[in-house]
């Protein structure tokens, strides 16, 4: 059986399943993204997935490289249409407080879980553990946003230290992995790389907000269709090859065509896809739990990374947004909006196991850690929108 068509069969499924589940668990008040989850869980190899391969005598339903490759187009489409929702103007109203917020909020969690686990786990271990347990997924938060249709002070916050948060754990990333690879051990050498990472990630974000949106104002419009997408995924390209999560660039992207004149059709365009594609990355997520190879240990290494990176990151980010928004309901809502780690914490693992940082117990810990905080702060976050205290 040739696996692209079985992949394009897969990738139908899922979606289907997950607005199935999603519609179903709508109706009790949980987030869609939770549904998606779950429906990744219930579809994956490792559950229904199994007893449909065993019918069907070969593995239909499997993650290869065409669904990981379908479900990365979903995750750089979502974060895209939040940059082209949003633009910049987040970012310049959570100014200095959103950014010292995104800051500690991914540096608390990092620092005491490198403390906890390093006389237990080993240094190479506590560092990865750490950094992933920093960064908040966007994807996750703006899941919520998008769905619930969220503005205000409080929002602008959210996605200003969400998008902020990916660049301090880019950087703690960059920093861990040059110490494991004994490349950037002196103080100066990671001074000099924190500092590199920051300017160029300033440099590309002045320059696409300034120029990307001029050539597309000079387009004709039968070019709208397609010159996005080169923007989206030129930049994708750039900035990976820097380093970069594809998930910065996205946001990037988005924020810079937010300015231009044709910014209403793009979005039109990318809403378009979304409603289709855009369930995919969580579904995915949910299919590499394996629920059945847990062991005891690996449950409770979980359960207490979960209980850091929710506790350390809602104290990390507590005091400035409530500084912002002179409101501890609504700083203590938008914390807990943030505790979801969710795909930021999957790149994280899949990195330590390349980098033989992490033996299998702790990368499955940290992906129900991904699970669980995505899962708890979606619901919870969620819950708190409905009592109107964000």
């Amino acid at each position: 059986m040739d696996q692209i068509y079985v992949a394009l069969f897969d990738v139908s499924l899922f979606i289907l399943i997950a607005e199935a589940v999603r519609s179903f668990l709508v109706k009790f008040n949980i987030p869609g993204l939770v549904g998606e989850i779950l429906a990744g869980i219930a579809i994956s190899p490792y559950a229904f997935g199994y007893l449909i391969n065993d019918i069907a005598g070969f593995p239909l339903i499997n993650i290869d490289n065409y669904i990981q490759f379908m479900a990365e187009f979903s995750i750089i489409l979502l974060i895209f249409a939040s940059g082209l929702e949003h633009g910049l103007a987040p970012m310049k109203s959570a100014g200095l407080y959103g950014f010292l917020g995104a800051f500690f909020g991914a540096f608390l969690p990092f620092i005491v879980s490198y403390y906890i686990y390093s006389p237990r786990l080993g240094i190479d271990s506590a560092l990865i553990l750490g950094v992933s347990m920093g960064a908040t997924s966007l994807a996750a938060v703006i899941s919520i946003i998008e769905e619930e249709r969220l503005k205000g002070r409080s929002i602008n916050f959210i996605i200003s230290a969400s998008a902020v948060d990916d660049i301090v754990d880019l950087i703690l990333l960059s920093t861990v992995l040059a110490i494991l690879q004994q490349k950037y051990i002196n103080p100066e050498s990671l001074s000099l790389k924190i500092i590199e990472l920051i300017i160029v990630w300033i440099i590309i974000l002045g320059v696409s907000v300034v120029v990307i949106p001029r050539i597309a104002n000079k387009l004709s419009d039968k070019y709208i269709e397609e010159f996005p997408f080169v923007v989206l995924f030129g930049l994708t390209l750039l900035m990976v090859s820097l380093g970069y999560s594809p998930i910065i660039s996205a946001f990037v992207a988005g924020v810079s065509l937010a300015n231009s004149t044709k910014s209403i059709k793009i979005r039109e365009i990318s809403n378009t896809l979304l409603s289709i594609f855009g369930s995919l990355f969580f579904v995915v997520t949910g299919t590499e739990i394996n629920l059945r190879a847990f062991s005891i240990n690996t449950l409770i290494l979980s359960l207490e990374l979960t209980a850091i990176a929710s506790i350390f990151k809602w104290l990390g980010i507590l005091p400035f947004a409530l500084i912002y928004l002179k409101n501890f309901r609504f700083a203590s809502s938008v914390a807990i909006g943030m505790i979801p780690r969710g795909e930021t914490g999957l790149v994280v693992a899949s990195i330590g196991m390349s980098a033989n940082a992490l033996n299998q117990e702790e990368f499955e810990s940290i992906v129900i850690m991904s699970l669980l905080t995505t899962l708890i702060g979606s619901i919870i976050f969620k819950a708190l929108v409905k009592k109107k205290w964000i």
